[in-house]
């Protein structure tokens, strides 16, 4: 048997995805009260703040009343920004091949943000965009809208010099049901150049994995993941990061959500996947097997501002 490493771009279901492979071989004490719990004869006690049973049965439905006040709030807010997440998203499709792309806005400008490979790979003059509009009687349904991303043969996007992520200046008829995500509400380096992303936080990913639409209107699929690598900074020495994430062909291009006071802000776009290759070698066969790792390479917020920057 033998074990070995390869690594270059593989479409799974001809859609778009850059492999790279391994050789195979809170504080306690907040709240409404503050306190200390002591038990005694099955007695509870709390000390340094009323607590939820220092203050008779009004005050716990008090109590009760915030709670569900705010898990409500909480739960409507998110659901805002989940909607405003898949509602920037969009697919790429050309040649029989597809990505996943996302729209951002800075004033009045937009941009259609992917990983490079997506533009570059397409060889013609045009990508579609599989996107929703509105129609007659209320809802969206899905719309193919053709960009030019060459003229004369040359590339009318920019990417960055050396990571795999690139943005195209992009105009919407105004019938398209798009929304951008603001250059602000970017998590750009901050002024030492370090990373506004730490390991261990949550984002989402939505997408089009293996060409997948969620439903007949062409909205994405949105997926939860957690930041994988530490440390992120400064920027300029880790432009890249893991993402303990499930992706698939067809996510290359996908915006990485992170909430930050309960709105959707990009950490980063999805250029690629970890996987480990295996070599079996025997005298009447050669096997390879490519085995993900559940792990997404994505280049940090702070290149893509860069990129947009230079559009």
């Amino acid at each position: 048997m033998a074990a070995g490493v390869a690594s270059g771009w593989i479409y799974n279901g001809m859609s778009h995805m850059r492999h790279a492979d391994v050789n195979g071989g809170v504080d306690g004490n907040s709240g409404l009260g503050r306190g200390r719990a002591s038990g005694k004869d099955g007695e509870m006690k709390m000390r340094g703040g009323l607590g939820w049973w220092g203050g008779g049965v009004a005050w716990r439905l008090v109590c009760l009343g915030w709670l569900l006040v705010t898990w409500a709030s909480g739960r409507l807010l998110g659901a805002e920004a989940m909607v405003e997440m898949l509602g920037s998203t969009c697919r790429i499709t050309h040649d029989g091949r597809s990505g996943t792309g996302f729209f951002a806005g800075r004033g009045s400008d937009r941009f259609l943000v992917t990983a490079a490979h997506v533009f570059e790979e397409s060889g013609g003059t045009e990508c579609r965009l599989i996107v929703r509009q509105g129609k007659e009687g209320g809802g969206l349904e899905r719309r193919e809208l053709p960009i030019v991303v060459r003229r004369e043969g040359k590339p009318l996007w920019k990417r960055d010099p050396k990571e795999d992520v690139a943005a195209i200046r992009v105009e919407l008829p105004p019938t398209v049901d798009a929304m951008a995500i603001p250059v602000e509400r970017f998590l750009n380096a901050d002024g030492a150049g370090n990373s506004r992303v730490g390991v261990g936080q949550d984002v989402w990913l939505p997408g089009y994995p293996a060409q997948l639409e969620a439903n007949p209107a062409g909205w994405p699929v949105l997926r939860r993941g957690m930041i994988a690598t530490h440390p992120l900074s400064p920027v300029a020495s880790v432009p890249t990061m893991l993402v303990d994430i499930r992706s698939f062909g067809g996510d290359s291009g996908g915006p990485l959500f992170a909430l930050v006071d309960g709105k959707p802000h990009l950490a980063g776009v999805l250029v690629g996947m970890q996987r480990q290759t295996d070599r079996t070698v025997s005298p009447f066969e050669e096997r390879t097997v490519h085995m993900p790792l559940g792990l997404g390479i994505a280049v940090q917020a702070d290149l893509v501002a860069r990129v947009i920057g230079g559009l």
